[in-house]
């Protein structure tokens, strides 16, 4: 076990130190030039812009730009061209705004996925089966920010509240009480819409693995034993098809920043996916490369934990 994980973890390293240089590469040499320091920026003198490219370090070679941003961005050091503040606090700030509407999605996504999953297998082409299939793949057809616009639009013409933000604009000073509540409802739609295609495509990873499963000849003899049927769609048909349901679980982690640009734009939501967005959209080196490098350690982490789950769920591959 440990002379697997070293091995793995050393490959691993190698593949972070490559994907940061080609991040690194492909945002410095993109055309452009950052709005604090575009040379067609009115604002600025040629001296200023000149005064600002060296304060940021842009007059050296790549390299050295490299070995630099790194150093920085490791020690904490790596500073925004938009405001001048530390990356790895706006980082951690806005991961924990982040946090909840990622942990209620996931956790949606899971407690649903699988028992729909199951119930369309085990009513393969009835009515409920085709219904359900229409409905998913509807979910999985709409865009997102088509389907989240359109609720939007039908809740606050309908109900007359507020679904933007953190919480309700102007009511910041109420009591403990109502604040849980308004940050509560804040939550309920980015949730929902973010875990609804989730659900979709995972209950019909779940529902062809269970039929493929279903048909084995050990479910078949569980059966003929006279076992009650949940016992055998749980313990037995589920568990040996969920290994690979671990490689999705595995994915979920880089899902935290990857998976909430939309939603997190749409609503106005002050988390990880819309500081990448506006990073982008400013052309904030320091910031878009560090949320690639998270990204990218967030992916790998995800993988490792797959690989260790994998040995957990199939004692086969610890040979």
């Amino acid at each position: 076990m440990l002379a697997f994980l070293l091995r793995t973890a050393w490959k691993k390293l190698w593949t972070l130190f490559f994907v940061s240089v080609i991040s690194f590469a492909v945002v410095y040499l993109a055309p452009g030039q950052p709005s604090q320091i575009d040379p067609l920026n009115p604002r600025f003198t040629p001296q200023q812009l000149e005064r600002y490219r060296k304060a940021f370090g842009l007059d050296q070679p790549l390299p050295v730009q490299y070995a630099r941003f790194y150093k920085q961005l490791l020690t904490g050091e790596l500073r925004s061209f938009k405001d001048n503040q530390p990356v790895l606090g706006k980082i951690v700030e806005r991961t924990l705004n982040s946090l909840p509407l990622f942990l209620v999605g996931t956790i949606l996504v899971w407690c649903y996925a699988f028992p729909f999953g199951i119930a369309t297998a085990v009513k393969r082409n009835t009515g409920f089966d085709r219904c359900t299939t229409v409905l998913v793949f509807a979910l999985i057809s709409i865009p997102g920010f088509y389907l989240a616009y359109l609720t939007i639009i039908f809740v606050v013409d309908t109900f007359q509240v507020d679904v933007i933000g953190l919480r309700t604009f102007g009511r910041e000073d109420v009591g403990w009480l109502y604040g849980a509540m308004d940050r509560t409802w804040h939550l309920v739609l980015p949730s929902l819409l973010g875990a609804a295609a989730g659900i979709a495509v995972l209950s019909r990873y779940v529902r062809s693995q269970m039929l493929e499963v279903m048909s084995a000849d050990y479910v078949r003899t569980a059966r003929s034993k006279g076992l009650d049927e949940n016992r055998v769609l749980y313990h037995h048909a589920l568990r040996n098809g969920l290994l690979p349901f671990v490689t999705m679980l595995g994915l979920l982690i880089p899902g935290l920043i990857g998976g909430s640009v939309i939603f997190e734009t749409i609503f106005a939501w002050p988390g990880i996916g819309r500081l990448g967005y506006e990073a982008i959209l400013s052309r904030d080196y320091p910031v878009v490369i560090a949320l690639n490098f998270v990204a990218a350690v967030l992916t790998l982490i995800g993988t490792l934990l797959s690989d260790l789950l994998y040995m957990l769920v199939d004692p086969r591959i610890r040979l």
